[in-house]
């Protein structure tokens, strides 16, 4: 392998594992403002969870083991004029909504409260009224109301738990909406993994997380968005960017070609195996799917691909297709590098990954990629006005000779010829 290949294979290692590095947990301990006011409550501490990647809802809960009795308190901001709250618990063996038994608090535009019970099937899940109905557990004490210190709308109740209900092995389930209807009717909610991923099963005894699939998913879909950021959102363009201003000007670099190849088949092979493990993540993913997500993803992979073969079929300069074969490989190129970007910040958007470091992450990289191309296309710019309009004496430097300027550096190699340099008079 050649020195550039692997300079850039231990490139993308480092940031790698950097990247992923200040990744966070998804679930923290309570703020103390919420946990201040479970206990004036009377709420005896067990289990107490912020989970900021999923709606932000804080989660505090007691259980009496020897009457079963579950002291809960559910809590999230409801920012918009309309919006609800949910908290359930699903007795079966994946925690998900299909199946949860579910307290809701509802809050509308004239700031009338209103809560209920509901039972959520399989036919709230293809979009079917949700409307109260009975649950099979006993509930007490349960009310939906406003905390205008933590700005917080909180659920509270007592439930006591059949024998059906594992509390080793709970499987509770959140969710937050904004959409409304009357007679106690919540609509659907955000389409988005923040939304999708608002369950977890825990061990009531110990108020520790059990490890499930949503966590698995959770970390490999970090690893499916660092490698597509490395691969297609910095690697290809920095490939461009060679490729563009190492040739000729501003910067010759006798081995330029080798240093594109290089960057470009590391950036494939990356993103590729993003890409992959994409596509592993969507059916994996059986109770939803982003559409329009994997069909970016499925055209940047097939054309970034063709690019590739662009290498190997690679006409002759006197071939008369060679000029049409370059004018596809630039357009290619410049859409595949917009799609991708386009396509991350989809991907982060639908993730709902943490803004203190994902988005700062991928902006710093699109933004020192864009002003890298920005700064050369500047001073290309110059140079071809210069050399259209015959400003050189403006520009600062003598009028070049026109048969040398007329005649252009192309070698395979990638080498300038000392016969292509322009001659002064």
């Amino acid at each position: 392998m050649s020195p550039p290949a692997c300079s850039l294979i231990y490139l993308v290692v480092f940031l790698f594992l950097s990247v992923f590095s200040f990744t966070n947990t998804h679930a923290h301990h309570c703020t103390e403002r919420f946990l201040s006011e479970a206990k004036q409550r009377n709420l005896i501490i067990t289990f107490c969870k912020r989970y900021v990647e999923r709606n932000g809802v804080e989660i505090a809960m007691y259980l009496h083991e020897k009457s079963r009795r579950l002291d809960i308190m559910v809590g999230a901001r409801l920012e918009e004029k309309t919006g609800w709250l949910a908290w359930g618990l699903n007795p079966d063996p994946e925690a998900r909504m299909v199946g949860t038994q579910a307290l809701i608090g509802i809050k509308y535009m004239n700031g009338n409260l209103l809560w209920d019970r509901y039972n959520i099937t399989s036919f709230t899940k293809i979009g079917c009224q949700l409307l109260p109905s009975a649950i099979d557990l006993n509930i007490s004490n349960f009310n939906f109301s406003y905390i205008a210190c933590l700005q917080y709308y909180v659920i509270q109740a007592t439930i006591v738990l059949p024998m059906k209900y594992d509390v080793e092995k709970l499987n509770h389930v959140w969710q937050v909406g904004i959409d409304v209807a009357e007679r106690k009717e919540p609509k659907m909610h955000p389409r988005g993994l923040r939304n999708y991923d608002s369950t977890e099963t825990i061990n009531l005894r110990t108020g520790k997380r059990l490890a499930s699939r949503v966590h698995s998913f959770r970390r490999i879909r970090e690893v499916h968005g660092i490698l597509n950021i490395i691969g297609w959102g910095m690697l290809l363009p920095i490939g461009v960017i060679i490729a563009r201003n190492f040739r000729e000007f501003p910067l010759p670099c006798l081995g330029w070609q080798r240093y594109h190849i290089s960057c470009q088949a590391v950036g494939y092979i990356v993103g590729s195996t993003g890409w992959a493990v994409g596509i592993w993540l969507g059916r994996a993913s059986k109770h939803y799917s982003f559409p329009k997500h994997g069909t970016f993803g499925i055209f940047i992979f097939t054309f970034a691909t063709l690019q590739m073969l662009f290498f190997k079929c690679k006409p002759s300069d006197r071939d008369e297709f060679r000029t049409y074969r370059n004018m596809s490989h630039h357009v290619v190129g410049y859409s595949l590098i917009v799609a991708s970007y386009i396509n991350i910040r989809k991907g982060i958007n639908i993730m709902h990954l943490d803004v203190k470091y994902w988005l700062p992450a991928y902006f710093g990289i699109a933004g020192c990629v864009a002003f890298i191309f920005l700064v050369f296309e500047i001073v290309s710019w110059f140079k071809f006005l210069c050399d259209k309009f015959g400003l050189w004496i403006i520009c600062g430097k003598d009028i070049p000779n026109e048969e040398a300027n007329s005649r252009k550096a192309s070698r395979e190699d990638g080498k300038v010829q000392p016969s292509d340099t322009p001659i002064n008079n």
